[in-house]
């Protein structure tokens, strides 16, 4: 126990500790345990959902559209409807294009109000409107075109929840679990060409 204790290792050392406290509960040991144990528990959750946060996440560096891309992407948490993907947000740098943050769903696609603006609610702050656009060639996207606003606060985020309408569909929130995003994993690309 106090060797997991002393490497840094709360997930390995609070089942020690619990076999310490439910075999020996009035030993010294136990004693020990009884003084840390708490705080490890803490640790061990905390590290267990950082890790799980992190999994969400999904990062590739792949060629498109004539140039290079870097993407960072995660899952709605929402459970789909019938027939329907779940919505991902998608981070995008490309060679060509420049920096991007979209919302890809499924056919048909979303709808916006022109102007399009796109509520959304980082964590427990106020809801704040970005402006947002759908791509005129169809995709079954929905831009949200104040991206670095948008990433410098889900950056100092757990969840960021997206209100969108879907063409023929209801209004509905997205919930993404935003706490995992790793920036360096987001390989930066050569600035767009002018």
């Amino acid at each position: 126990y106090q060797q997991m204790v002393d490497a840094g290792s709360a997930e390995l050392a609070v089942p020690l500790g619990e076999g310490i406290l439910s075999g020996f509960p009035d030993s010294a040991e136990a004693a020990k345990v009884r003084e840390s144990i708490e705080s490890l528990r803490t640790a061990a959750h905390e590290g267990a959902e950082s890790r799980r946060l992190a999994r969400l996440w999904a990062y590739q560096v792949a060629p498109m559209g004539g140039g290079r891309q870097s993407t960072a992407s995660i899952h709605a948490r929402d459970a789909e409807g019938p027939g329907r993907e779940r919505v991902r947000l998608v981070l995008r740098r490309h060679t060509e294009w420049g920096e991007s943050v979209f919302l890809y769903g499924n056919e048909p696609g979303f709808s916006c109000a022109k102007p399009c603006r796109i509520s959304m609610q980082f964590d427990d702050q106020p809801k704040k409107s970005l402006a947002g656009s759908i791509p005129p060639t169809g995709e079954p996207a929905i831009f949200i075109e104040d991206d670095r606003p948008f990433v410098s606060a889900m950056q100092k985020a757990k969840r960021v929840a997206i209100d969108v309408k879907e063409k023929g569909g209801e209004a509905r929130t997205l919930v993404f679990e935003v706490g995992g995003f790793d920036a360096s994993k987001f390989e930066p690309m050569p600035p767009a060409k002018k």
